[in-house]
């Protein structure tokens, strides 16, 4: 004789406790709403205040790509071995910004909404995922400049564009992977808000953003350095895509897809060890 429904007993979690990997994925998918909700609303909401309005994200991305243009292509001439410099400027100083604010925002994250929480049980990874998702949406007018600009500039469209989505793809997981890891980080070491500008500045030379690694640099164990980066992977990937005459080295795609991957991975699990000591 079976038990009448009335009378199954719930399933409690111990307090406290993490609860599993399987358990928390599916609750941060039943939850997917708030992490595209919220960064939209606040979308919406910047630059409100301002007399262009939400014009400015298509202002402030292309006076960004103006200045690294007139500092290094014009004055500093690094423009070695790079037919379009511009589009490959574009496509650099673009998707390397994105990764930036998205591990500047969520650095903070953790600190910054620890009255929700404090307020509200939900999982938390879906802060840090939120902040990729705002940074994603922002980044879409920039789409417009960089495939505008790759037109002016001479390129024509092919075959290869149509992996555009898969470009945008490895991008938003390798910023789910950082955005899961800084905000682990953040929380635990305190001076990382301040650490992570001197890390992005490094970074920003070691990804290629402005240049070819291969037209600067001779040392083979220098040039292998730059494959295993997963930024310098994303940026090289994008530039293969959209750009007519650049290559992608064999080690550069397989380390690309490797980070896309392991990334997410490690980030959800580091910051599920911690998931019931934020906001404390």
């Amino acid at each position: 004789m079976t038990a009448p429904a009335d009378s199954v007993q719930p399933q409690f979690v111990e307090l406290g406790q993490a609860p599993t990997l399987s358990r928390y994925l599916r609750d941060l998918w039943s939850r997917r709403e708030f992490a595209v909700y919220v960064p939209y609303q606040d979308l919406r909401f910047q630059n409100m205040h301002t007399a262009l309005g939400q014009f400015w994200h298509f202002l402030n991305p292309a006076f960004t790509v103006f200045v690294y243009y007139v500092i290094f292509g014009l004055v500093l001439e690094v423009d070695r071995g790079v037919s379009n410099y511009i589009g490959f400027l574009i496509i650099g100083v673009l998707l390397y910004t994105v990764t930036t604010r998205i591990a500047g925002d969520a650095v903070n994250t953790m600190e910054r909404d620890a009255g929700l929480i404090r307020s509200v049980e939900f999982p938390r990874a879906l802060l840090p995922i939120s902040a990729v998702n705002g940074q994603t949406m922002a980044f879409v007018p920039a789409l417009a400049i960089l495939f505008g600009s790759l037109l002016l500039t001479g390129e024509r469209p092919s075959v290869k564009w149509l992996l555009t989505p898969v470009v945008l793809l490895v991008h938003y997981m390798v910023n789910v992977g950082f955005a899961l890891i800084f905000a682990r980080l953040g929380f635990g070491v305190r001076d990382m808000s301040q650490l992570i500008t001197h890390i992005f500045r490094l970074m920003f030379y070691a990804s290629g953003v402005l240049f070819l690694p291969e037209r600067f640099i001779s040392n083979p164990t220098l040039l292998k350095l730059f494959d295993v980066n997963p930024l310098y992977g994303v940026l090289a990937f994008g530039r293969w895509v959209w750009l007519d005459d650049m290559a992608m080295r064999g080690t550069v795609v397989f380390f690309l897809v490797l980070w896309a991957v392991v990334l997410p991975v490690v980030g959800i699990v580091l910051f599920l060890r911690a998931e019931y000591r934020f906001g404390k």
